[in-house]
């Protein structure tokens, strides 16, 4: 009797209740009649499942829920694919879209923070965005209305540098430790926010080659690979240290390389030169490929040095120095 009353419900009502099963439920309610195995094998149940178990509301284009449950169920501690993301749509962005040009053509009028009134023309306004809700608000601000109730999923929207933060999940979104379906939203999200706007484009465009030098960073500075191929350049280390700190910042670097506290009286490079520390004659490793890009993307201001320039006697602390240095 149950079964036929089970069954007298259409797809729709049917869907809604296969997603809220557990997989063995699933299964089980799939092999009652051919009928409930065509619903539970449906896409549309794995949508269901993934929403309601995970909260994720997101997946890339080319891929079905199935897939995306798959890889959301082997991420139990949110460290690559966010669900509080799935806050943010459209319907809360489309009101922003002509302050988000306010902001890029620096026009002061309405970039105030609604909670502490400041101007935020410099330091760059903020969305805050939790259960559909949209505030303007200064970046201090934010991270004090999150912390202000226990058990918030706020998720913060820098519009200068286009970076989405979600403050349950600690980090940034859409960037070098999210899964591809969470970059390809914030991507979406992003899109929605720069569309018309020659400005839009060029911020998005200048958020991508932030997102590649941060990748360049990770792989070819200071790594040690870079020093057992034996193959390296000196960069100053207070340049690659401002360098990577305005790409964690969401901004691409300022040059040129200034090279100059590497060098002795002679022009040659300095013995006394060591790695690590942020201080003048201190100095990062990077692979030819990652030096290339540097001095073509932002110039050079003093001599180029590679690891051919530290031969001798002269060199052995320096190269002692290097040995210590713990590199993996």
């Amino acid at each position: 009797m149950a079964r036929h009353r089970l069954l007298d419900f259409n797809n729709e009502l049917l869907t809604c209740i296969a997603g809220h099963l557990e997989l063995e439920d699933l299964k089980n309610l799939s092999q009652v009649c051919h009928r409930l195995a065509v619903v539970c094998h449906s896409d549309a149940v794995w949508k269901e499942m993934l929403i309601n178990k995970f909260g994720v509301g997101y997946k890339m284009a080319k891929e079905s829920w199935k897939e995306m449950y798959t890889r959301k169920h082997d991420d139990p501690q949110h460290n690559r694919i966010c669900p509080h993301l799935s806050d943010v749509n459209a319907k809360c962005l489309e009101p922003y879209i002509q302050r988000y040009h306010q902001v890029l053509n620096w026009l002061p009028k309405n970039l105030n923070c609604r909670t502490c009134g400041q101007n935020q023309q410099d330091a760059g306004l903020c969305l805050y965005i939790w259960q559909g809700n949209t505030r303007l608000r200064c970046r201090d601000c934010a991270y004090r209305y999150h912390a202000s109730i226990p058990g918030r999923h706020g998720i913060m929207f820098r519009m200068n540098v286009l970076q989405m933060y979600c403050f349950t999940c600690s980090r940034l979104l859409g960037e070098s430790r999210g899964d591809q379906s969470e970059a390809e939203y914030v991507d979406h999200l992003l899109e929605i926010i720069t569309r018309d706007s020659e400005l839009g484009r060029g911020a998005m465009e200048r958020r991508k080659q932030c997102m590649d030098e941060r990748q360049l960073y990770a792989h070819d500075c200071d790594r040690l690979s870079v020093l057992t191929s034996g193959q390296y350049f000196f960069v100053d280390r207070m340049w690659i240290c401002s360098w990577f700190l305005r790409l964690c910042d969401g901004k691409v670097g300022v040059g040129p390389i200034d090279n100059t506290a590497l060098a002795d009286e002679n022009g040659r490079l300095n013995p006394s030169a060591r790695p690590r520390g942020a201080f003048s004659g201190g100095f990062s490793i990077v692979t030819p490929e990652l030096w290339n890009y540097l001095v073509e993307t932002y110039g050079l201001l003093g001599p180029a040095f590679g690891a051919e320039d530290a031969q001798g006697p002269a060199y052995d602390e320096l190269h002692k120095a290097i040995d210590n240095w713990g590199l993996t």
